[in-house]
Order: structure tokens, then C-alpha cells, then sequence
């Protein structure tokens, strides 16, 4: 038996024993009539708002107080919504509003809309919710410009808001000062006060040459064959590179062709086929015109890890930061 939840254009309440017997059918049949009452009665929202403000204050007056509106205001809306219905929705008495029967079917179903409206405005909220913020980072050169930098227009679409500044220096920043938010570094796992660090795939190392230089000259399949090859090199502080402190030690003798002060440079000094020298795998690899002269160097893996600053880590901006980066680098590293 269908169950009737319109009557002479009045909004009945399901029963009990009909929605015992089949709930959902029951539930859409009533959402369906809730919609073609609001059809009937030409009502929309603000109505039912006036409706569910009397309802709940009892009076005209207090329902104004609470809407920030005059009493009139009220009055008016309820006559406006009564004589579309043509019906009485609420019994004036000496304390105030009380809602007859059919008032009492009008207010609940305008309870039911307002959950609705308000889950709505919190689902559309979240979606428009813009992080803000600046974010400090800073890493070496090499995970800066090949890894990092180029991951941030991805970054920049998901979050507008946040400005990430870049900050490359020989020198390691004190995050636990404040000389930066969020640090990617290679080595042990980092000590200190002041900070949280999450371990990332380890960062291993090659010999690396072009593919001129091997036809021209062939390659080392082994450090102890470096030392028949020109090798390309660093100086200053980048020569304290796991890398080039290997490379001196196991071909103390072999020919260095060009030296540089950046890994920029010595990938353009590799690629011009000037010699052989070590990368990080995560630069070596993305190079075309390179390739590797042996398998990764096992005595060169370094721990990588990310660090943030404790006092800022909770920050919404922070944490965005890091998730992406960090799902970044543990795809970008995979395998390298």
C-alpha cells in the first residue's frame, strides 16, 4: 500500500509501522512529497526560516531578536507564508506563538532543510578554504633545483595561498633558530633540539660519463679503472661531497680535466664529454646524454631526510608543505 504523505495539500509525517516496513522506499516518497508541498505552497527557504525562528522562540518578538530583524519584519514573512498556504501555521496566545498541527509538520520539515543547508554551506566552505602562509625551505643546490623547484607548480595549483621561498647556502641553516621552516638533507639522521625529521628513500651515487666520451674513450667498469680516465671534479666546499671525497680516494692519480664550484656545471662538464665523475642517481639519471659507467656506488648511500621546525610543524601551511613534498620526493627518488 503506498503510503500518503500529502493530504489536501497538508505535509504528513510517515508512521511508524510504514517506515518499519520499507524504510527507504519510504524515505524517498517523503523527500519526494516534502518537494512537491514546497512546489504547491510556492515556498522557498527564507520562509521557512521565519517559520523555524517563531517555532523555536515562541514569540514573534524573541524570533526578531534572534533573526537581528524588527518584529513587523516577522509578522509579515509569517502572513506572507499562511495565506499562500491557506492555512494557519501557528495560534497566537497571551505568551506568545504556539504552532497548530499543521505548523508543528512545517517546522520539522524545515528542521530537516536547515541540517541540510548547513551541511551544504560546511561541504562548499571546505572546498573554498585557501591555505596561507610563506614557507622557508632550504637544501642543497642540487635537490633544490632538480627535485624541488620544479615540483612547485604542481604545489602552487593545489595551494595558492602559500609562497614557498627557496634558500640555497653552503652553509646549513639552524632551524631550531629560525633560519628556516623545512630542510632537505643528506646523512645521518639529524640531532638536536627544536625539530622533527621524517626519514625519505636513501639518495645513492654513480660514475657517470657522456655517451660521446664512452665511444671515444670507453668507460671504467670498476673504481679501479677510474684512474685510466680523465675525471671531472668539484672544488670549494662541494668537494666535501661524499662523492668527490670517494672519487680522491680510490683514483688519487687520475687526470682531472675541469674543475667546478657548482654540480650544475659539472653536469655540463660531463655532458661535453670532458670525463667521467660522480652524481647523485636523481641527477644522473634524469640526464639523457649521461650514463652510468658501473652500478651505484654501495659505500655512498646517504640517509635523506626531511626536517621541519617543531614550533611550526602543526601550522596548516607547514604540514601542507610537507605532506606534498614528501609524497614528491618518495616518488621522485623511487628506484634512483
Amino acid at each position: 500500500m503506498r503510503t500518503a504523505f500529502l493530504q489536501n495539500a497538508i505535509l504528513v509525517e510517515p508512521d511508524a509501522a510504514a517506515i518499519a516496513a520499507s524504510p527507504g522506499s519510504v524515505k524517498k516518497q517523503y523527500c519526494q512529497a516534502v518537494l512537491r508541498f514546497c512546489s504547491i505552497v510556492a515556498m522557498d527557504w527564507d520562509d521557512l526560516r521565519f517559520v523555524l525562528a517563531v517555532a523555536r522562540a515562541g514569540s514573534a518578538l524573541r524570533a526578531a531578536r534572534d533573526l537581528k530583524v524588527n518584529q513587523t519584519t516577522v509578522m509579515r514573512r509569517i502572513a506572507h507564508i499562511e495565506a499562500d498556504i491557506g492555512a494557519n501555521l501557528f495560534e497566537a496566545r497571551q505568551s506568545g506563538q504556539t504552532l497548530t498541527p499543521l505548523g508543528q509538520s512545517v517546522a520539522a520539515a524545515a528542521e530537516r532543510i536547515e541540517s541540510e543547508v548547513v551541511a551544504l554551506q560546511s561541504t562548499i566552505a571546505a572546498q573554498q578554504r585557501v591555505l596561507s602562509g610563506a614557507v622557508r625551505f632550504t637544501s642543497s643546490e642540487a635537490y633544490a633545483n632538480r627535485i624541488v623547484a620544479p615540483s612547485l607548480k604542481t604545489f602552487r595549483k593545489q595551494h595558492p595561498g602559500i609562497t614557498v621561498e627557496l634558500i640555497t647556502e653552503d652553509r646549513r641553516l639552524d632551524l631550531s633558530r629560525g633560519e628556516a621552516d623545512v630542510a632537505l638533507r643528506a646523512g645521518s639522521r639529524p640531532e638536536g633540539g627544536g625539530i622533527v625529521a621524517q626519514r625519505l628513500p636513501d639518495a645513492g651515487w654513480a660514475l657517470y660519463c657522456s655517451s660521446g666520451y664512452a665511444e671515444d674513450h670507453g668507460v671504467p667498469r670498476s673504481p679501479s679503472e677510474i684512474e685510466a680516465h680523465a675525471v671531472v671534479s668539484l672544488e670549494g666546499a662541494l668537494a666535501n661531497l661524499p662523492g668527490f671525497q670517494w672519487l680522491t680516494r680510490v683514483a688519487p692519480k687520475a687526470s682531472v680535466s675541469a674543475r667546478s664550484n657548482s654540480l650544475t656545471n659539472l653536469v655540463s662538464a660531463l655532458k661535453a664529454g670532458l670525463g667521467v665523475g660522480p652524481l647523485p642517481c636523481f641527477i644522473g639519471d634524469t640526464e639523457p646524454d649521461l650514463m652510468r659507467c658501473f652500478p651505484p656506488i654501495a659505500e655512498l648511500t646517504a640517509e635523506l631526510w626531511l626536517i621541519i621546525r617543531e614550533d611550526v610543524r602543526q601550522a596548516a601551511h607547514i604540514r601542507a608543505f610537507v605532506d606534498f613534498l614528501a609524497a614528491h620526493l618518495r616518488s621522485r627518488l623511487a628506484g634512483a
